[in-house]
């Protein structure tokens, strides 16, 4: 016993001292997450609506968005790693520390000025119209007959809607999400920020119940809730991407239960939000083909919520003037492929054609990575997640538009699949803000020659390692 005594005490000290060291590491992490918020918000004031672009300080922002996405990509997984090595923490505390630090960076965004955004004006532009029982889908915001009749907020509103020629793009439940906001509090932009807070929580419930059912930790959601873009995206740049979010990990959450038809509801749902999610249905409906009868009544369900949806969009027409028609046409931006692609295609088929060619090729090479991931069987939520992961990046790698808030589409799938080089578009997306400091300067080549390429180019050399080192470990 004498003997036992002096080797147990230090063991326990040298354990408390290990318990003190993690939770400090956490802290260490959520305080630098606050204190990046906080400057945001403060330095924000220096974006106002009403500043000429080029007084704005473009190159700062984007500056400090790389730093904060390179402190995460590198140290964050490297924290829940060495947390997940180490016996004796407490998790529940460990998660409330996580929690709770990102919901505080996200309030603190809450009151700071939208920085070089404007499309929450369309947002708030929708919301009202949906709000009223009118058709969003109808009528461009520049066509209004009584412009000069509206009050003063909707005014200010109409005045600063961007593409204001172009019918909306956003298909019916995000214009739910929109009308809510409205009647919450008319015009506000806080009230839509309340919204967008509401759906993000609810993400980060859906994927914490995906961790569990995959055998995952839940520290792994840190990689979704502390991510800095992220939280710039939505509570700064009140972006509206996060709708799609719960429906969509609700969907794969059932599917991976078995519950093919609520799956396929859900799936519905989350097309309404966005369209592309309609690539992941062969995963959803993958399960149930060996069950005709469940297949044939999900098919039916997610058809009927897909004709209800569309009908306001169909009814009102797909000219020149709608949104849907002009994203898939012409938009294109922050790609190096797309360009590549579509010098290679004028070289083939014309200029004319070059674009539509390389749209729809790029679209195909999307729905065979679809039907790819879904050809062989999943047993477990985890094959199921990691295959979602790698059809949102192909999704993402080949779009003719990538914008940084376009990665809120694949932050939920790292906590499954937290390559390197996908981690690293964190860092790397934000420099599409210096477009904003060399557009009025008349440099904006420099933009689409050089900084597109610097964007990408570790992106693709860094999952091009990590797909050599997975040859002989292939995803689940």
């Amino acid at each position: 016993m004498d003997r036992a005594g002096p080797s147990a005490e230090p063991e326990g000290r040298h354990l408390a001292s290990a318990v003190t060291s993690h939770y400090a590491q956490w802290l260490a992490g959520g305080g630098a997450l606050i204190l990046a918020a906080a400057l945001l918000a403060w330095q924000s004031l220096r974006f106002e609506y009403s500043i000429e672009l080029i007084e704005k300080p473009a190159l700062w922002l984007a500056a400090g968005l790389f730093a904060a996405g390179l402190v995460y990509a590198v140290c964050l997984p490297r924290l829940i790693s060495r947390s997940l090595d180490r016996p004796g923490p407490s998790l529940a505390i460990t998660v409330g520390i996580l929690f709770g630090a990102g919901l505080l960076a996200r309030l603190v965004l809450f009151t700071s000025e939208p920085i070089l955004e404007d499309d929450f004006y369309r947002y708030l532009w929708d919301g009202a119209a949906t709000s009223s029982g009118q058709n969003p889908f109808a009528t461009a915001p520049a066509a209004v007959a009584d412009a000069a009749t509206l009050p003063p907020d909707a005014a200010k509103i109409l005045d600063r809607v961007g593409y204001a020629d172009l019918r909306t793009i956003y298909p019916p439940v995000a214009q739910l999400a929109f009308a809510t906001a409205h009647r919450i509090d008319p015009w506000s932009l806080t009230a839509w920020r309340s919204v967008v807070l509401v759906l993000d929580v609810t993400t980060l419930g859906i994927l914490l119940l995906l961790l569990k059912e995959a055998g995952r930790s839940p520290l792994w959601a840190a990689l979704y809730w502390w991510n800095p873009l992220l939280i710039f995206s939505l509570f700064n740049g009140a972006h509206m991407d996060v709708i799609v979010l719960p429906p969509l990990l609700l969907a794969l959450l059932l599917a991976s239960r078995g519950r093919s038809v609520l799956a396929s509801a859900s799936l519905a749902v989350a097309i309404g939000a966005k369209i592309w999610p309609i690539l992941l249905l062969p995963l959803i409906l993958r399960p149930a083909l060996t069950a005709p009868a469940r297949l044939f009544a999900a098919a039916a369900v997610l058809l009927g919520l897909l004709a209800l949806q569309a009908w306001p969009i169909l009814a009102a027409g797909m000219d020149e003037t709608s949104g849907f028609v002009a994203y898939a046409q012409s938009w294109q931006r922050n790609s190096a492929l797309f360009p590549l692609v579509e010098t290679i295609m004028s070289a083939i088929v014309g200029s004319e054609l070059a674009g539509p060619v390389s749209r729809v090729g790029l679209a195909l090479i999307c729905a065979a990575v679809a039907v790819a991931v879904a050809w062989r069987p999943y047993t477990t939520t985890n094959g199921l997640m990691i295959r979602a992961a790698l059809l949102v990046t192909t999704l993402l790698l080949t779009a003719p538009a990538q914008y940084p808030w376009y990665l809120v589409w694949l932050v939920p799938f790292l906590a499954f699949l937290p390559l390197s080089g996908l981690l690293l578009l964190t860092a790397m997306l934000p420099l599409y803000y210096t477009a904003f400091h060399l557009a009025p300067r008349q440099q904006i080549d420099i933009y689409n020659g050089f900084v597109v390429w610097l964007v990408w180019l570790p992106v693709w050399a860094l999952l091009a390692r990590d797909l050599w080192r997975r040859r002989m470990a292939p995803f689940a």
